[in-house]
C-alpha cells in the first residue's frame, strides 16, 4: 500500500496524485475514476480535506487540489431545505460534481450525482427532519483549473441563511477534516476574501 502524506500537525490525509487525464474524458473514463473508492481507502489514514462553505457565501473562485485534481466543500442544510450546486469553467466538459454524505458516500437525497457520469449542476434536497452537512466534490481530472484559471461553485439556496441558525451542524465529521483552501475566494452578501475556517 503507497503511503500518505499528512498535512503538517494534522490528521488530514493530503490527497495522492491520479494520472492526469489528457483525452476528453468519456462515460468509460468517469466509471473507472473511482472518487468513492479512493476516498475510502485515503480515509483509513487519515481524515479527507473540506473547505466549509459559509452560509452567506453564493459563490466561490477555486482550483483542485494538484496533483490529486479533485476538492471537497462542506455545505449545511436545514431539514426540508433545497441547495443547488454548479461548477462552471471555460473547459466545462472535463469536469464533474459529486455529492456525498460524512462518510463519503451518496446519501439520502444525493442519488441524483451518482447516477449521472458528468454532472456539473446538482441539487440536493435534505430528506431528513434534522439539518445536516454535505459534501461537494469538483472533479478535474485534466487538471485545467489553477491559478491562472480557476472554476466557480456556484451554490443556490431556497431558504434565508439570515433566518435559520445552522451553527450546531458539524461540518469536522466522519471521514473529513477541516483543511480550508488557501486559494478559494468567497463571494457572497456578507463574505468576500480568502477562506477562512471558523475556529
Amino acid at each position: 500500500m503507497t503511503s500518505l502524506a499528512l498535512y503538517p500537525g494534522t490528521r488530514t490525509v493530503v490527497p495522492p496524485a491520479w494520472d492526469r487525464c489528457t483525452v476528453f474524458p468519456t462515460a468509460f473514463y468517469w466509471q473507472r475514476r473511482d472518487i468513492i473508492g479512493e476516498i475510502q481507502w485515503i480515509s483509513r489514514r487519515g481524515f479527507l480535506p473540506v473547505t466549509a462553505i459559509g452560509p452567506n457565501v453564493d459563490e466561490i473562485s477555486d482550483y483542485v487540489l494538484y496533483p490529486a485534481g479533485w476538492r471537497a466543500y462542506g455545505v449545511s442544510v436545514p431539514a426540508g431545505g433545497t441547495a443547488q450546486f454548479e461548477v462552471n469553467h471555460a473547459n466545462l466538459g472535463w469536469f464533474r460534481l459529486m455529492l456525498v454524505d460524512k462518510w463519503g458516500q451518496p446519501g439520502p437525497g444525493m442519488l441524483q450525482a451518482a447516477i449521472a457520469h458528468q454532472p456539473v449542476l446538482l441539487t440536493y434536497k435534505n430528506p431528513g427532519k434534522e439539518a445536516t452537512a454535505v459534501y461537494i466534490i469538483v472533479d478535474d481530472p485534466a487538471w485545467w483549473s489553477d491559478a491562472r484559471s480557476p472554476y466557480t461553485l456556484t451554490v443556490r439556496r431556497d431558504w434565508d441563511p439570515a433566518a435559520v441558525d445552522l451553527s450546531q451542524v458539524k461540518m469536522v465529521a466522519g471521514l473529513w477534516g477541516a483543511s480550508p483552501s488557501v486559494s478559494a475566494e468567497f463571494r457572497g452578501p456578507s463574505l468576500s476574501g480568502p477562506a477562512v475556517f471558523p475556529r
